[in-house]
């Protein structure tokens, strides 16, 4: 299978995140360059090429990619590149993607993984190995399977006598502790010689040409031992992951440093997972009013307080994720709360505090459980598969109390509440502390805030830990991260203008009469600053600096402000620009001599007007809906949702009862909350069941009742409704339970059957006249770093990033572009070198001011701004770059339409205003974007 291909493949069939995507696209570009081609040159172990060599190419590679130009070095002896990608955001996947790709692209049939510790290896192979499992990492993949792959682990390898060697896909997975022997020479374990085969199966490893090795949590693998026994194994390349790519710190207090890891190929940090909204959104908690520092923070009763307010959090998420699971029949989930103890002796005050009834009235008697390292034999084993089995709506563990015990391999998704008790503000931030509670349940965020919450409970810390979240990389999603390098650069907001304006500015600037007349204006505006000689010279310069570029971008303006389009097109001969030297223009009291140089200048200016610059018509269209029409048809029951045939009803003690707290004072008990499961509300009058769904139907905008065609056609879709639920119901009265508990999504799903039935007649749009067409064009607000490269279009070729800053274009409309995406930059490039095209523009935000579009509900202000408008000999095009797979987006649709309409009316315009050429509109597939692409293939 080619590269492309595989990976259309593989993102498909594994439904990859966007950063699983990326570095799997990242990893097999740098494959088909040279470098990479050398890397897979290794596969023959008698011939591999110089390591050196291949580091020094792929530095070389790496830093014209903006996503991996942290990379330095490989750190071992063998080729070696590590994908930090934060927790929860799905680092197995991603290995099952990379097995994939290398074995369907090159027939790489080989692999071994490697687990930190004996719940991650257990985790790797219950994912690699049980296609039966939900994390199954090769389902959907065909090509993968029982037949064709084999997994072989620390259990069963000794069985794999004879059986190797063969033409299966070999996944083996070990613990890192099979590797970590001083000396690998001792015939034990993975070491020890097979009697019918004469080697060891680390000699058998070591022996094979295309072995790749995966580490997870790579940040573990840096001891002598284990990484001596990988350099003598001498793998074809190695694959690491982890989240925290750091191998420890570099000096002390506010001196320290932490030492990341130099083989970087790709990061997506958790400020990264939590703003692209891939992990639980984390939130910092405490009480307000309350002066933490008047209570003994190692006291058991400051404890107590602490995790009232933690409680309160964990009922909360309760109750949210029971009502989100029965308003959506999704299956419940029960939240866990984690706290985080000091040592193992306050974890044991803790555990008899939570687990009495002297805590919240005993409401967590029997629901805690306690991990630390003195925990033996039966006991331990007990809690570490209650541990394990958390998920499971048979646990009935809901705290869990450990001493830093919890780290990687963890990886349940319903911890809600953490509660970091006497730890400092900084340990409360840590990924160790958030981590563990930021997986999604769901798999994704629901939309509801309070289930796709974490709350991190923090009491005289409060202030403190939301002071260090701004420098924190964990809750970037909150706050932004300022590194020590980010503080280093300085970033400045620039004004790109149009061509045209910078042809006349630097025509301005050029002209020392112009400019003698632009320093005496200068000189009066800071004669008004206020102390300006007292000033110290750097500032005043900087003062006079700015003052100058204000006068002269104001006198750019002046000089090209009576263009106009149709005056342009009008002459028959040279443009020329017309300046009026009023007393109330900027140039009013300008010498005779310098008002001459203005007109040369805007007479220049008329001339630019036929290159770099395009006549954007000013219009503004606003949808506005026509005569309603919903066309007859039957409801397609096959769709409707199922629900099942009984009702919960949760019931909650309005009267607290009474309770002591540890400062024996009376507080409010908690309330008691029933559950109960019913499948009739009873006989008695109600309304049918057709008219309950009816009754639903009209809270949606489209529908109206009192429309006689509408009424007959709402009438027959209802009982259509009732008679599939009928089937399903127990009797009659259970029927009305169905419909009355449900009603919402029943009318839900019948309306979105209707929307797609209904035609909107005479639907049209709110339409202001045509106007001119501004002389030049909106100008471009970019943030720029202080030094920052503009890169030609030219030089990026293969490795386009909407993270640089593009100039030197030959065509543009403006000196300097950033991009939305890659293929816009792939786009702009075939643009500004193909023959055909006249200029190319990538609008500013407010180029077209007034093109509206209306969004399924009806919603008409959303502004459109098209990617790229580009200017042929007979015709302009504005143009929208996607993905072939949004292109039938109904808001995509909606664009196009009014786009299409603009074109339209411009088109009716031809001859009026300086408009000369016809318009159109078109939709480009990223898809078709290559470089080997023309523009008139693609437009």
């Amino acid at each position: 299978m080619n590269p492309e291909e595989a990976i259309k493949y593989i993102n498909g069939a594994m439904s990859l995140r966007a950063p699983q995507a990326k570095s799997l696209e990242l990893f097999a570009n740098y494959l088909q360059s040279p470098p990479g081609q050398k890397l897979l040159g290794r596969m023959n172990k008698e011939t591999r090429g110089n390591l050196a060599e291949i580091l020094s190419e792929s530095k070389e590679y790496f830093k014209t990619i903006p996503d991996t130009r942290e990379f330095e070095e490989f750190e071992r002896k063998f080729p070696a590149y590590t994908f930090a990608l934060a927790t929860g955001v799905g680092k197995t996947r991603l290995m099952g993607a990379f097995v994939t790709y290398l074995f369907l692209v090159y027939n790489i049939q080989h692999f071994l993984i490697v687990a930190p510790n004996l719940t991650i290896y257990r985790k790797l192979h219950d994912d690699f190995g049980k296609a039966n499992n939900p994390k199954y990492v090769f389902k959907g993949i065909q090509e993968i399977n029982i037949n064709t792959a084999k997994v072989i682990t620390t259990e069963n390898y000794t069985n794999q006598r004879g059986t190797l060697f063969g033409k299966q896909i070999e996944i083996n997975i070990f613990n890192i502790q099979q590797f970590a022997q001083k000396d690998m020479t001792n015939e034990r374990g993975i070491t020890k010689a097979w009697e019918t085969a004469g080697e060891s199966y680390f000699d058998y490893l070591k022996g094979l040409d295309d072995l790749v090795v995966m580490l997870d949590e790579a940040h573990h693998y840096h001891a002598d031992a284990a990484l001596g026994a990988f350099d003598l194994m001498d793998p074809l390349f190695g694959l690491e992951m982890t989240a925290t790519p750091y191998l420890g710190t570099q000096g002390t207090g506010r001196n320290a440093r932490q030492i990341k890891m130099k083989n970087v190929l790709y990061s997506y940090n958790l400020g990264d997972a939590i703003r692209g909204k891939l992990v639980k959104d984390p939130w910092v908690g405490t009480e307000a009013d309350v002066d933490f520092s008047q209570f003994d923070p190692d006291s058991i009763e400051t404890d107590a307080r602490k995790l009232q307010l933690a409680a309160f959090f964990h009922e909360r998420a309760k109750n949210a994720l029971k009502e989100y699971a029965m308003e959506n029949n999704k299956p419940v989930v029960k939240p866990v709360m984690l706290v985080v103890a000091k040592n193992i002796d306050h974890s044991n005050q803790l555990k008899t505090l939570i687990d009495s009834d002297n805590f919240r009235g005993g409401e967590f008697k029997g629901k805690v459980i306690e991990i630390n390292t003195r925990q033996r034999g039966e006991e331990s084993d007990e809690n570490i598969s209650q541990l394990v089995s958390l998920e499971h709506p048979d646990n009935t563990i809901e705290i869990v109390i450990h001493v830093n015990m919890l780290k990687e391999g963890w990886d349940v998704t319903n911890v809600y509440t953490i509660a970091p008790l006497r730890e400092a503000a900084a340990a409360i931030l840590t990924e160790q502390t958030i981590g563990r509670g930021l997986r999604l349940p769901y798999g994704e965020r629901t939309g509801v805030p309070l289930v796709d919450r974490l709350v991190i409970v923090a009491h005289e810390q409060f202030s403190r830990v939301v002071a260090l979240a701004k420098d924190s990389p964990l809750i970037q999603g909150q706050v932004e991260q300022i590194s020590e390098k980010d503080t280093k650069e300085i970033k400045t907001l620039t004004e790109v203008q149009p061509v045209i304006l910078d042809v006349v500015k630097n025509e301005i600037t050029n002209n020392e009469v112009v400019m003698e007349e632009v320093y005496k204006k200068v000189k009066e505006s800071v004669s008004s600053v206020p102390q300006f000689d007292s000033m110290a010279q750097a500032i005043q310069e900087k003062i006079i600096e700015n003052k100058t570029n204000e006068i002269i971008n104001g006198l750019t303006k002046e000089t090209t402000k009576n263009l106009t389009f149709s005056y342009f097109h009008k002459q028959e001969s040279t443009p020329q620009a017309e300046l009026s030297f009023g007393p109330d223009t900027l140039f009013g009291s300008f010498s005779n001599e310098a008002k001459d140089e203005l007109n040369k200048i805007a007479q220049k200016s008329g001339e630019v007007m036929e290159k770099r610059n395009i006549a954007i018509p000013r219009l503004i269209l606003t949808p506005n809906f026509g005569e309603l029409v919903i066309n007859p048809f039957d409801l397609d029951t096959s769709v409707l949702r199922s629900y099942t045939n009984e009702r919960a009803i949760l019931e909650e003690q309005l009267q607290n009862e009474s309770n002591r707290n540890l400062f024996d004072e009376d507080i409010p008990g908690r309330r008691k909350v029933e559950l109960t499961r019913i499948t009739s509300f009873g006989k008695h009058n109600r309304q049918t069941p057709q008219s309950t769904i009816i009754a639903s139907l009209l809270d949606f905008a489209l529908v109206d009742y009192d429309d006689p065609a509408q009424k007959d056609l709402l009438l027959k879709l209802a009982d259509q409704a009732v008679e599939h639920y009928r089937i399903k119901a127990i009797d009659e009265d259970n029927l009305a339970l169905i419909v009355e508990s449900n009603a919402r999504s029943i009318g839900e799903d019948i309306y979105n059957q209707i929307l797609k039935h209904k035609e909107l007649k005479s639907e049209g749009y709110l339409e202001s006249n045509i106007g001119e067409p501004k002389p030049y064009l909106e100008q471009y607000n970019i943030s720029e770093s202080l030094g920052e490269k503009v890169v030609s279009l030219d030089s990026q070729v293969d490795t386009f990033s909407a993270k640089l800053l593009y100039g030197y274009f030959q065509k543009a409309c403006h000196s300097k572009y950033r991009f939305d995406s890659s293929d816009e930059a792939r786009l702009a490039y075939l643009l500004d070198r193909d023959n055909s095209v006249e200029d190319w523009l990538h609008p500013a935000p407010n180029q077209f001011e007034g093109l509206y579009w209306r969004d399924a509900e009806g919603e008409s202000h959303h502004r459109y701004e098209p990617d790229f408008v580009v200017e042929f000999e007979k015709e302009i095009v504005m143009v929208e770059v996607k993905p072939e797979g949004e292109i039938s987006n109904p808001d995509v649709q909606a664009k196009k339409q009014t786009a299409e309409k603009y074109c339209e009316i411009v088109n009716k315009n031809i001859g009026k205003f300086g408009i000369i050429k016809p318009w159109r509109y078109v939709i480009v597939p990223t898809s078709r974007i290559t470089i080997s692409s023309t523009v008139e293939s693609i437009l």
